[in-house]
């Protein structure tokens, strides 16, 4: 090791620095050095007569571009430090972490080619002050296909669809499904995992991971993740196994003698409308009775000796605790007629629903009566959705929420209607427009509620009404549009009908002048919630015969959504996102004599909403 003075004509950058991606501020350090001179000597190795510079990168870079504005000359000598090409790797890897921060896709090369050298994660992580784990996924992104690695460099890819993308070893699947999912990264780990289930999820965990892994089960674990999670490769033996440990504790409910017993992984949708039972206290026995009276006595001789906070009373509060709880149970009578509804939570406990069976049960539908595109459920998440876009719209137009405030009060006190008519509550109830986050992948609209609590935090709940009296008129205006717009409400109960609010909505909506199209675009969460049927009915009525016929050989649904979605129209709405889905014709209220009846269907539907 020593330092000598080298031509720049024989310096070269060399491939094993470990910098690749070329570092930012090279002027400036070209201008650094022009005034001060080359404050640092560059390192590299000799081959046949030239020096490759492997730490010093930078600084190398500097000195070409001054020799380019021709401020210096390839002649002129600077000061390098040779090495041996052994110690290249780690050396320039080791000078780039300690200087300006290193592209991740430097990173993953250069742990890459110190492990190909023999170190282990440890070893690297120990050498460079690194931790472990950041090093392993370091090591586990190198895996990648080299084309992907290279989309990192460029900027092209985040680390986040990367990591998703080590769901597979597979190089070729790996470029086809970022090419496919456009380096979405959730949309890229649903792909690779559309066959698989999440060992966090309800139904594993209500499994349980030995008795999976028991009847030959595996897992791929996810490396991004905490602890030992991933993904169970056999759904259908999970499912197999939910379903018949549901059966076995739904059996035990039938030997009791249950009226109606039901198992299923998933909460029933309609145990809204049955009325529940809850349990019967009965009479204690005597032998119940006298354990009770000696176990309060002896609490109250140890709390009158040793005090009430005595560690001895807790034991014996338990003890009498367990005895009243056995008290309280389903007697034969309520097990008679009652049911059972019996499911997998989403973390993983029993769900248990004890309710009063129907006498007779509900008719099924005719198999030969149309479908709906839409599940009652799917409806209203997209009617959530539309309101929150125009509550949006009314939030940046204080003159035509002025107008909707005026229209609802004198449709109330002008004209009789009433609040649930309305297109907006007047009565200070923000209306909530949550929706999971699957569905609102495509868009950045936030809940009115938020950008209010954003724009107005200043405002406090004391002295509120002197704050407002001193404000600006824009800024009561902004906050008159704000609030009205969070009481806008054109949400649709799962599996009710529109009504007159619903109706008003829509003028609202249409008054907004705001495109939908613009601020939502339907996300492939959208048409994984779909039937399959309902999807090649789209198809049909969206695209044709021939793309319907086409589709409906596609046997995977996760498969068939991704086409679905990339055929429809670039800026395709469901029907109930549509302006005017829920138009009905213009009805005067006072001069329709079956009004009431009218109101009070529709009243009951908001009301259950």
């Amino acid at each position: 090791m020593g330092i000598i003075t080298v031509k720049l004509s024989q310096l070269r950058l060399s491939p094993l620095n470990q910098r690749r991606v070329k570092p930012s501020a090279v002027e400036s350090m070209a201008d650094d050095i022009a005034a001060h001179g080359l404050l640092q000597n560059l390192v590299a190795y000799e081959d046949e007569g030239l020096f490759y510079v492997f730490a010093g990168g930078r600084r190398y870079r500097g000195l070409k571009e001054l020799a380019k504005r021709k401020q210096i000359k390839n002649s002129d000598a600077f000061p390098v430090e040779v090495r041996t090409k052994e110690e290249a790797i780690e050396l320039s890897l080791a000078e780039n972490f300690q200087r300006e921060d290193m592209h991740p896709a430097d990173s993953i090369r250069a742990f890459a080619a110190l492990r190909d050298t023999g170190m282990d994660a440890e070893e690297i992580a120990a050498r460079f002050g690194q931790a472990v784990s950041f090093v392993y996924k370091m090591l586990r992104l190198s895996a990648l296909a080299p084309a992907l690695i290279d989309l990192i460099a460029k900027d092209q890819l985040s680390l986040e669809a990367a990591r998703a993308l080590t769901l597979t070893d597979d190089h070729d699947q790996q470029v086809k499904v970022c090419k496919a999912a456009n380096g979405h990264a959730h949309t890229i780990r649903r792909m690779l995992t559309t066959e698989k289930v999440d060992t966090t999820s309800g139904a594993f965990i209500f499994v349980g991971r030995d008795a999976y892994e028991a009847k030959g089960g595996t897992i791929t674990v996810d490396l991004f993740s905490q602890g030992a999670e991933g993904f169970a490769d056999h759904p259908e033996l999970v499912q197999e196994l939910a379903e018949d440990k549901l059966d076995g504790i739904a059996d035990e409910y039938r030997a009791i003698g249950w009226h109606e017993v039901r198992a299923t992984l998933d909460r029933p949708y309609d145990l809204y409308m049955k009325g529940s039972l809850y349990p019967a206290t009965r009479e204690p026995t005597e032998d119940e009775a006298a354990r009770i009276e000696a176990i309060d006595v002896a609490i109250e001789q140890i709390a009158e000796a040793e005090g009430e906070d005595s560690d001895r009373i807790a034991p014996l509060s338990d003890q009498r605790d367990a005895i009243t709880e056995g008290l309280r149970g389903f007697n034969a009578e309520q097990v008679a007629v009652g049911g059972v509804a019996l499911w997998v939570s989403h973390d993983g406990s029993l769900g248990k629903s004890f309710y009063r069976a129907k006498a007779e049960p509900k008719p099924k539908a005719s198999s030969g009566e149309p479908q709906p595109l839409y599940s009652n459920s799917l409806v209203a998440d997209l009617s959530r959705i539309k309101t929150r876009i125009v509550q949006e719209a009314v939030s940046a137009d204080p003159a035509l929420a002025l107008d909707v405030l005026l229209d609802s009060l004198a449709g109330q006190l002008l004209h009789g209607a009433h609040s649930y008519q309305m297109a907006i509550d007047v009565q200070a109830k923000t209306i909530a427009t949550d929706v999971a986050d699957d569905l609102m992948a495509t868009s950045d609209v936030r809940e009115v509620e938020e950008t209010m609590a954003d724009r107005f935090a200043s405002v406090p709940a004391d002295g509120r009404f002197e704050v407002i009296r001193a404000m600006s008129h824009d800024d009561k205006m902004a906050l008159l549009a704000g609030l009205v717009a969070m009481t806008v409400d054109g949400t649709l109960f799962a599996g009710g009908a529109p009504g007159a609010r619903h109706h008003h909505f829509e003028q609202v909506a249409r008054a907004t002048g705001v495109d939908i199209a613009t601020r939502w675009q339907a996300p492939i969460a959208l048409f994984d919630k779909m039937r399959r049927a309902a999807l090649i009915d789209l198809l049909r009525a969206e695209c044709g015969d021939a793309s319907a016929d086409n589709c409906a050989t596609i046997k995977k649904k996760a498969d068939l959504a991704v086409n679905v979605s990339g055929r429809l129209a670039s800026h395709w709405l469901p029907a109930p996102m549509q302006i005017g889905a829920f138009d009905q014709p213009e009805r005067h209220e006072l001069d329709d004599p079956d009004a009431d009846a009218f109101d009070g269907e529709d009243m009951e539907a908001d009301e259950m909403a």
